[in-house]
């Protein structure tokens, strides 16, 4: 039976990368547990000790003991709290990459049956060395910010109760590269799960990019590798974040939020309609034109990305076409209807 483009899109770009979302949500909370809660509760209390000590929030500390006896705690404060985040992470995204890895599997093999009609029997696939490698990193990403609160937390750098609260803030910050890592490796994983999928079909890879991806990752949607092969690497709409020459990629994750992944594709199975990869290129070019974005990436790089578009792609969609010009000329993304 002909696939519907509409449909596949519907299968990974929702119902697939809901699934993912959820598995990094259940382990970054897992990683994580109350963190910020802890580091809330510091805030609270270093402030009361501050004030109690020197008068007012925005005083200037006199040296001596009572600053140092501050200080001290909240080193040992910051110390305890990262020195239990370090196992309690590794253990939780170690722990959740079986699961990444056949959530993968079992989506790569919906989504064979969906696009062709046929299922596939896919060997029973281990967690690799590399994936345990780099579920293992989340350690030295909070070494660093370990080493950088306790740096601005040393005799001299603390006169202000805004110092105190800049390292707090540093020590805090481990949590979103743990809750960064966590996406990036269960990424890694459920793409391994899609590869082996396609590997055991003898099918090429397609690259699906999320619907409101990055300019980075639009720039991959509709492409095509084998099961061995790559991915042309730097690619980018913003002609600003491209990187020309850049080594070639084995797949997604792009970046650390990056939920693109490669799915098992035969250009011989039959469609309803649009092919899904030019299905595929179309949204992207769509999502270009609309200025569909996450906070994180800014207005100005989505307008150059536009001008990008109009630049190097002649047979857009009309509608496409219109958005994209208006955004260059006013500079600004009209609001959808």
């Amino acid at each position: 039976m002909p696939y519907r483009s509409e449909d596949l899109m519907r299968l990974v770009q929702e119902d697939h990368t809901d699934a993912v979302r959820t598995l990094e949500d259940q382990t970054s909370t897992a990683a994580t547990g109350d963190l910020d809660g802890q580091f809330d509760s510091l805030v609270r209390s270093t402030l009361k000790a501050w004030v109690v000590s020197f008068g007012a929030a925005g005083a200037v500390a006199t040296a001596g003991a009572v600053l140092d006896r501050i200080v001290a705690a909240v080193r040992a404060a910051v110390s305890r709290l990262l020195n239990r985040l370090d196992p309690q992470a590794r253990h939780a995204i170690r722990d959740a990459l079986p699961a990444a890895v056949a959530l993968g599997v079992q989506q790569g093999v919906e989504f064979l049956r969906a696009a062709s009609g046929r299922g596939r029997r896919v060997p029973a696939l281990r967690v690799s060395k590399a994936l345990a490698d780099e579920a293992a990193r989340v350690g030295d990403l909070i070494a660093d910010r370990r080493y950088r609160a306790l740096t601005l937390l040393t005799r001299g750098h603390v006169t202000r109760w805004s110092d105190l609260l800049h390292a707090i803030g540093t020590a805090r910050s481990a949590g979103a590269a743990v809750r960064g890592h966590t996406a990036w490796t269960i990424g890694r994983a459920v793409n391994a799960g899609l590869d082996a999928v396609a590997g055991a079909a003898h099918l090429a890879r397609l690259w699906v990019a999320e619907a409101n991806a990055c300019v980075r990752c639009l720039a991959y949607a509709g492409r095509l590798a084998d099961v061995e092969g790559h991915f042309p690497g730097g690619l980018s709409w913003d002609p600003r974040s491209r990187h020309i020459g850049a080594a070639p990629i084995d797949g997604p994750p792009v970046h650390r939020w990056c939920r693109c992944r490669t799915i098992p594709w035969s250009d011989r199975w039959t469609t309803a309609g649009v092919p899904f990869p030019l299905a595929l290129r179309r949204e992207a070019h769509r999502s270009l034109a609309y200025g569909t974005r996450l906070a994180t990436e800014s207005r100005v790089a989505r307008v150059r990305a536009a001008r990008e578009l109009l630049r190097t792609e002649h047979d857009l969609l009309p509608a496409v076409e219109a958005r994209a010009r208006t955004a260059v000329r006013t500079g600004r993304f009209e609001a959808a209807a």
